[in-house]
């Protein structure tokens, strides 16, 4: 609990902190759980049938916790989501993200999915800079250098093992960029789960649109049972890890929960090597570095120019 605004108890930080890690391990095992299903020998799930699953899941839970807060689906609510400009934004960064982290999953290595994905907080520190305005000083301006070369190194652009997948991986990025610059722009006029609920609502008709253009067959039809399970677990993880996270949000001090979105990508090297036998080569764990370390650099400067 906090005394008042900005003061945060030793103890609140640790429970951030755990919640946060905890989080990260929940996004981790969703991640595994979606490249598992997507690419099980005969009956594996597709990109777009798993956003449909995605969809109807978090369309029951967060709107179920939607109307336990007390905010009622009306039309009123809906159309007012619709109309504001910065959500809007925030919603198409919200479903692009999902629609390319789900497919490129399925396409990559866990691994190599997750160390791009840990370059997204330094997109944000840019695009903040850029588009809002915010002051960001040479050093973090060299932090996002170095991050963006850490990233070259990882997926080696021109290179043998070069992976054209690796798109999807930017291009989730910079959805998830998108969001949440727009989020800081955010008015307290919608609930949470209200807006979580209305961008999962619309996971469904874009898995129809993108099964529909990408694969073209009926849908559901050959799915193993195991796909099923794994899916739809690996989905309440995923959740699971949303609602952690957001309690850390609002109970930890921003500048000492944060450093702990990395655990994401240690929990994925971890998965990805027990469940699918993925080795870090050279280029990858230099690259990794490079990246966290440029993030975890930008974090400490913006904690230490708001305390001056």
């Amino acid at each position: 609990m906090t005394d008042r605004a900005g003061d945060y108890h030793p103890t609140d930080n640790l429970k951030a902190i755990a919640l946060m890690a905890f989080s990260m391990v929940m996004f981790a095992v969703d991640d595994a759980a979606i490249k598992f299903a997507g690419n099980l020998p005969g009956g594996s799930v597709t990109p777009g049938e798993i956003l449909i699953i995605k969809g109807v899941l978090g369309t029951l839970v967060y709107g179920t916790l939607m109307l336990r807060e007390g905010t009622r689906p009306t039309f009123g609510l809906w159309r007012g989501i619709i109309l504001d400009r910065v959500l809007a934004i925030r919603t198409v960064g919200d479903l692009l993200s999902a629609l390319a982290i789900i497919t490129g999953l399925t396409l990559l290595p866990l691994s190599t999915m997750s160390a791009v994905l840990q370059v997204q907080p330094l997109v944000v520190t840019m695009g903040a800079a850029l588009f809002l305005k915010e002051a960001v000083g040479w050093r973090r301006w060299s932090a996002v250098l170095v991050g963006f070369i850490g990233v070259m190194i990882i997926i080696q652009p021109g290179g043998a093992t070069f992976d054209s997948a690796i798109i999807w991986a930017l291009l989730a990025v910079l959805g998830l960029a998108v969001r949440d610059l727009a989020t800081r722009q955010v008015k307290a006029r919608f609930s949470t789960f209200s807006i979580v609920t209305f961008v999962a609502f619309l996971l469904i008709p874009l898995g129809i649109s993108v099964h529909t253009i990408m694969d073209g067959t009926p849908l559901f039809v050959g799915i193993s049972p195991t796909a099923w399970v794994v899916i739809i677990v690996g989905g309440f993880f995923g959740m699971g890890g949303y609602y952690a996270i957001t309690v850390s949000m609002r109970i930890g001090e921003l500048s000492a929960v944060a450093p702990y979105r990395y655990v994401r990508l240690v929990a994925a090297l971890i998965l990805a090597f027990l469940i699918f036998g993925e080795v870090p080569n050279r280029a990858m764990i230099l690259g990794a570095t490079l990246v966290i370390g440029a993030g975890l650099f930008t974090l400490y400067r913006e904690r230490k120019l708001q305390s001056e």
